[in-house]
């Protein structure tokens, strides 16, 4: 798989848990839920918590965690929370500062949040080395479209606002 296949896992699976829970999630929410597996029913929380998760990903697979940490007092205290946060400690190393840490490659992710060919992805997903930062870079550019709606599900007539 590439890239554009885990851009549509994501688009087809924000399309498919919303039209499942009956309403529409912006594409953090969306994240927050079924990529990084926070739970907050509030939907504010879980647009920032997605977001941050977003740019520490980014940190990590670009190798630039000592600049995101430099860049400011608040990036560090997110940087350090997300890290210990499942989804990035469960596939994470860090050698001997968690400062300079990288993905543990290969990863298993497993999720109830993607789709593929209109099947629901439930098992568990085995990212070989260079996969994952892939998938992440998929994730990332997702979210880059937060602000636009779930434009499968917003075409489903049926879909409730």
């Amino acid at each position: 798989m590439d890239k554009r296949d885990y851009l549509r896992m994501l688009e087809d699976g924000h399309a498919e848990m919303d039209s499942f829970q009956g309403g529409l999630t912006s594409r953090l929410e969306y994240l927050a839920d079924y990529i990084f597996d926070f739970t907050t029913y509030e939907t504010a929380m879980a647009e920032m918590f997605a977001s941050k998760a977003v740019e520490v990903c980014s940190a990590i697979s670009e190798r630039k965690t000592f600049d995101y940490l430099g860049a400011s007092d608040e990036n560090r205290m997110w940087y350090l929370l997300m890290c210990n946060m499942p989804f990035f400690s469960d596939r994470l190393e860090w050698g001997t500062s968690i400062r300079g840490a990288w993905w543990n490659e290969p990863v298993t992710f497993t999720t109830g949040g993607l789709f593929w060919q209109g099947e629901q992805v439930t098992a568990p997903m085995k990212f070989e080395q260079g996969d994952w930062v892939q998938f992440l870079d998929a994730v990332r550019e997702f979210s880059a479209g937060h602000k636009q709606p779930n434009a499968k599900a917003h075409a489903n007539p049926e879909a409730k606002p």
